[in-house]
């Protein structure tokens, strides 16, 4: 199975029709970037963890960027956003791009830290590999040594990495091509898949190529002749669709399932057959996943907005969040069909593969049937609509029919829904939903009628680790991405899939030991912030520590009983009830942030401060934000051991290139630290344990080589080399 070019969206698809019912409605996901995100509460700002798969915020329905010029200095978040300003940018002014050249890799401290980004027509031909007499087609090149290109290079200062555009050339020794031409590239000829399942559908119907052409050009408004793709994509894609036989297809994902739990006893799977002996649904997980259930399974993200369009199967997913603020994969499920009968089916699987334990909270998608699932299936485990998919579809139904007044809206919609009570929700609701004049609309009614499933007023006091307050907006795309392609078999799923988890953990894992060597900074010499910072994570000691640096912005009056008022200091009225009861080391308070999130809110703070508490109550501080809560590190071996130095190497070389002061001192003492390493013993008593775990040759050379073999997933490193000074 060959690798999938860049304009490949893999076999996974979004679902587009609309929650509301009507056939005639869907949501426009018209990018094939449909994994950009908007930032916010429901629009929150940017935080978590880098290494994560995870983006912050909400799945914009499109996105636009900046046809502006590049420039030196100019910055970005990461390598494939500044490959993506620069294709935009390339295609608004008649050229395409590719990735010429790269520096680094994944043994090196910094990763990848240099790309070279230049014009689809730079360079010289390249000589074929086939030979003259086999080849069918003799095709010029295009290359003509054009110059234009832009290179990035990463830059990390203060812990945060950011590339930047150190060179840019805007000379083409070519003519560029106008946009009738331009469109007609290699780079920019795709099907989105969006419009793969609108073929697929039209296909089904009986529509012949030439009808399904103008259907999509109907739709999308369109003259003849303009859409992203060609009458010849689209056979093509119509004839890749067909080559799959379905029905041998289940019976051979069964047979790799079957192997891999004799080859991992561990691995679980459930499945379900047809009355014909036929493959129906099949869910599964792997053991490290079971294992982080166990652990932080109390909140649950149920993704089912996805699709394999080859196999006209829904493809749902199972996610949670570490103790780091890390996603995690739970386990995956393909459905025969999307109706209640079948979400019923996944949830009952999902449990029983999880040994019998319930979530706290599900967040699911804004879907119906999945609703009646949860209702029949999961009825005291809290049903929460996720925020982001919410959001992602605004533009689809408010964009139009409110033109220029379009962004007020989401802004209001943003503020009311993030209030403080149902109260104040539902006056301010009403009268947005009458200034705007959506009283009748069918998706503000199914918005209002569920209010209670996805408004953060209702959902106070119910526990959702956090993910309604740090905008954790989960992607299956990106998580999966490199690793599921077009060309993808159903038997090679289970693998494939699989892959993708290790890399993540994998990733997670760097990211933790990176975190340990970070020095945690007291900015309020409180003896229950540094109470904390030794017992909670980074990621949740972060949040901590906002709360008790605004807890010094908070007043406090003392009411009848055990009770007091808590307000900010600039406020005149209002403010928060705190019960205190000392003697039970108890605090409550009515913003319920700490059943919500875990973590002690300002107001209960400011009160614990009043009362003269220097260690935070036991109860106060949960098992699944602790440290000694983490999945990682998961062994002791070579491979922990080059992993672990790795990450302390990537710190000490970001810490050291800020001076020359700082990197004669680092030289220095790393050359007395190989003195004092090459005199100790290569040998002691634990490697006789180790030595079957990992094979690595000693030479008489100072080096050793240590390689680890792993089955290569698409788009990925066949090996991960990593050099150890000994």
């Amino acid at each position: 199975m060959g690798k999938s070019r860049s304009g490949n969206n893999g076999c996974l698809t979004h679902k587009w029709r609309c929650p509301c019912g009507d056939d005639q409605c869907y949501i426009r996901v018209e990018s094939d970037e449909e994994d950009a995100f908007m930032e916010g509460e429901l629009n929150l700002p940017p935080g978590t963890s880098s290494s994560s798969f995870i983006q912050q915020g909400t799945p914009q329905a499109e996105c636009t960027m900046s046809d502006s010029l590049p420039y030196v200095g100019q910055t970005f978040r990461t390598d494939d956003e500044a490959q993506e300003y620069y294709t935009n940018f390339a295609r608004k002014n008649g050229f395409a791009i590719r990735r010429e050249r790269s520096k680094g890799n994944p043994s090196h401290p910094l990763g990848v830290y240099k790309r070279e980004l230049v014009c689809h027509r730079a360079g010289v031909s390249l000589p074929r590999k086939t030979p003259e007499v086999k080849r069918q087609r003799n095709k010029k090149s295009t290359r003509c040594k054009c110059e234009a290109q832009m290179i990035i290079k990463k830059n990390i200062s203060k812990g945060v990495a950011r590339w930047v555009v150190s060179h840019f050339s805007n000379e083409h020794n070519h003519p560029l091509l106008d946009s009738e031409e331009v469109r007609h590239l290699p780079a920019y000829r795709n099907i989105s898949s969006t419009d793969r399942e609108r073929i697929l559908d039209l296909s089904k119907a009986g529509c012949t190529v030439n009808l399904i052409m103008r259907a999509l050009e109907m739709q999308k408004g369109v003259r003849q002749g303009e859409l992203s793709f060609t009458e010849r994509d689209l056979r093509n894609f119509l004839q890749t669709s067909k080559n799959i036989n379905r029905e041998n297809e289940g019976s051979e994902l069964l047979k790799a399932c079957k192997a891999m739990k004799e080859k991992t006893p561990d691995f679980h799977y459930e499945f379900s057959v047809d009355e014909n002996d036929k493959l129906e649904h099949i869910a599964w997980s792997y053991p490290d996943s079971i294992r982080a259930y166990r652990a932080f399974g109390d909140v649950v993200v149920f993704d089912t907005t996805y699709r394999l369009y080859a196999y006209d199967r829904p493809f749902g997913v199972w996610f949670g969040l570490d103790n780091y603020g890390n996603a995690i994969f739970f386990g995956c499920v393909l459905l025969r069909e999307e109706k209640p009968l079948s979400f019923r089916w996944a949830l009952q699987s999902f449990i029983r593969i999880m040994d019998g334990k319930f979530p706290q909270t599900m967040l699911t998608d804004l879907d119906m049937r999945v609703k009646e699932a949860m209702l029949s299936e999961l009825p005291n485990t809290k049903h929460v609509f996720s925020p982001w998919n919410i959001t992602s579809k605004l533009p689809s139904w408010f964009f139009t029919i409110l033109g220029p007044r379009y962004d007020q809206f989401v802004s209001e919609f943003n503020r009311i829904s993030n209030l403080e009570n149902v109260m104040d929700f539902e006056q301010q609701w009403s009268q947005m939903v009458f200034e705007f004049g959506l009283v009748s609309d069918r998706h503000i009614v199914t918005l209002s009628f569920h209010r209670d499933c996805w408004a953060l007023p209702y959902l106070r006091g119910w526990f959702l680790g956090g993910l309604m307050k740090i905008g954790f907006s989960m992607s299956t795309k990106l998580f999966f991405k490199g690793f599921l392609d077009s060309q993808l078999r159903l038997k090679d799923f289970i693998e494939q899939v699989g892959l993708a988890v290790d890399f993540q953990n994998q990733a997670s894992e760097e990211a933790i030991m990176q975190q340990s060597y970070q020095n945690v900074k007291i900015k309020t010499c409180m003896p229950m912030e540094e109470h904390a910072s030794k017992i909670l994570t980074s990621h949740a000691f972060d949040i901590f520590q906002k709360e008790i640096v605004s807890s010094t912005q908070h007043a406090v009056y003392e009411q009848s009983g055990e009770g007091y008022l808590v307000r900010h200091r600039l406020d005149t009225d209002g403010g928060y009830r705190v019960q205190c009861i000392p003697s039970q080391e108890e605090i409550h308070c009515s913003c319920k942030e700490f059943e919500t999130s875990g973590i002690l809110c300002r107001h209960a703070l400011r009160v614990l401060s009043l009362k003269n508490c220097f260690l935070l109550p036991d109860k106060y501080l949960l098992p699944r934000w602790r440290h000694e809560s983490s999945l990682f590190p998961r062994s002791s071996g070579y491979k922990y051991w080059s992993r672990a130095l790795r990450s302390l190497a990537s710190i000490i070389v970001q810490e050291s290139s800020l001076t020359k002061s700082r990197f004669d001192y680092v030289q220095w003492h790393m050359s007395k630290l190989l003195t004092h390493l090459r005199e100790m013993p290569t040998v002691d008593e634990t490697t006789a344990d180790l030595g079957s775990n990992l094979s690595f040759d000693t030479t008489t050379t100072e080096v050793i080589s240590i390689e680890t073999t792993v089955s290569r997933p698409r788009g990925r490193p066949k090996k991960l080399k990593v050099l150890v000074e000994a």
